[in-house]
């Protein structure tokens, strides 16, 4: 009797430590989480797996972006953030420049779009950062925004739709290795070119532009010829596949407008990447005129 009673009593005692452990790690996810980056204190909305990956690496995931925003950007500079996803770099760059400057914000995903809005308020950058619920393409339409599932399925716990997933494309069912998926749901979202937004809406010009699209590059940079062509567009960091280095067909293009690749930055992290599918892209910082 008294061994039956020390086991039930040990069970017990690893349920409640399971219990405890579980709880703990749940009120850490559901939390505002205080950011150290390079000195400057960031907020965010933490409510998911996904987003909890993101606030860890905040630092650690992509330096060479922290970098570029430290290097060249200057206050009074405007910067469009194309698939700023919740926010990191566009919060990044109005903190380095102490709000003086301007981001816009492009991200056509739901969830991703409320987050965004919700870290923007969080650290008091209302009006200095604007989100935009909005693809970047190369042309103006409208289009299904179809969400890749490899997020919901891999990370989030019980499948379900949330904050901070990216592998998404627009129109077609290719992901950016060109592999058709089945989407785990679909938006509806209106898409617009890169020149459309200063010549045609007024929105102010781009100092620096940061592409981070998951295979859409293309049309982003296509929709935006004039803009690679207008020389207050100081600086551009997009991100691609490094297998072709520059003799990939969309950094050439860039080059041919007048931009010269900078090499001396930091990379991705490769063992943080490692067997996940966007292991083989990195980040591409250029510069007019050096």
């Amino acid at each position: 009797m008294n061994l039956a009673l020390g086991m039930i009593s040990r069970v017990n005692r690893a349920v409640r430590r399971r219990v405890a452990s579980v709880a703990k790690r749940v009120a850490d996810i559901g939390r505002t989480r205080a950011c150290n980056v390079r000195g400057r204190v960031i907020l965010l909305d933490v409510e998911s797996e996904i987003e909890e990956f993101r606030a860890n690496t905040y630092e650690t995931k992509e330096p060479e972006t922290l970098e570029w925003i430290e290097r060249y950007f200057r206050r009074g500079d405007v910067m469009y953030d194309v698939g700023a996803n919740i926010g990191l770099y566009a919060l990044f760059a109005a903190k380095h420049l102490a709000g003086e400057c301007r981001v816009f914000a492009f991200e056509p995903e739901a969830l991703n779009y409320a987050k965004l809005s919700k870290n923007i308020h969080l650290n008091g950058l209302s009006g200095v950062v604007l989100p935009c619920c909005i693809v970047i393409t190369d042309q103006l339409c409208f289009d299904t925004f179809n969400l890749h599932p490899e997020n919901f399925e891999k990370i989030v716990a019980g499948k379900k739709l949330a904050a901070g997933s990216s592998m998404h494309s627009f129109g077609g069912v290719e992901d950016f290795t060109g592999s058709e998926f089945q989407p785990f749901h679909v938006q509806g979202a209106v898409g617009v070119p890169l020149d459309y937004l200063w010549q045609s809406w007024g929105m102010d010009f781009p100092n620096h532009l940061k592409i981070d699209v998951d295979g859409l590059e293309d049309k982003v940079i296509t929709g935006g010829a004039q803009t690679l062509q207008d020389q207050r567009l100081k600086s551009i960091l997009i991100e691609v596949s490094g297998k072709l280095g520059d003799a990939d067909p969309i950094l050439q293009r860039i080059i041919q407008a007048g931009f010269t690749r900078v090499t001396d930055f930091s990379e991705h992290s490769s063992k943080m990447l490692k067997d996940m599918p966007y292991e083989d892209c990195v980040n591409s910082v250029f510069v007019r005129g050096v």
